[in-house]
């Protein structure tokens, strides 16, 4: 199978779709706080941009969800993409599917001005597409406070990660 990936933006997600999303991530997320799947296509809040792979039936077997954030430190602000909801049907796996579609995700974020993409999972499972450590990265709000978070980061514009601290706003993802 030739994969095509496909960007579909959350604003053209029909009933139908939003089921097949669903399907996914409840077959490939199993964990007790996982159950949010079975009635939404998201974890912690939408986001306006996703890319999935099908198989020759016309079946999602692969998906990534993109958030717009932003994140400051030293009194600048960078745009980013919130890397989310990463998922490969176990059937699928080992195909290469995830690199592919980050590949065509950092391209469309570096397109639209993103300087970097930022996620939170396996630093030996993401490093093959750029992305690496960070531990100055806090998440949180002025209200709630900040904690700091390990997040993975990759550069989509040739400007370096910050060395200060890096406050991302808002839930994870």
């Amino acid at each position: 199978m030739n994969p095509k990936i496909e960007y579909l933006p959350d604003d053209n997600v029909t009933d139908t779709l939003d089921h097949e999303l669903r399907s996914l991530l409840t077959t490939c997320f199993t964990n007790p706080e996982d159950v949010v799947f079975r009635d939404r296509r998201y974890f912690r809040e939408p986001y306006p941009h996703r890319w999935v792979i099908r198989d020759e039936n016309n079946a999602i077997v692969a998906h990534i969800g993109v958030h717009e954030k932003q994140v400051e430190t030293e009194g600048r602000t960078h745009r980013i993409g919130g890397i989310a909801e990463v998922c490969v049907h176990p059937d699928y796996r080992g195909k290469g599917y995830m690199r592919m579609i980050l590949k065509s995700i950092h391209a469309w974020l570096s397109e639209h001005g993103f300087a970097f993409a930022v996620l939170f999972g396996d630093t030996l499972v993401y490093h093959s597409s750029g992305y690496v450590q960070v531990t100055n990265l806090f998440l949180g709000g002025s209200q709630e406070g900040w904690k700091q978070i390990n997040g993975m980061i990759r550069d989509l514009s040739g400007t370096p990660w910050p060395s200060g601290d890096v406050h991302l706003s808002g839930p994870g993802f």
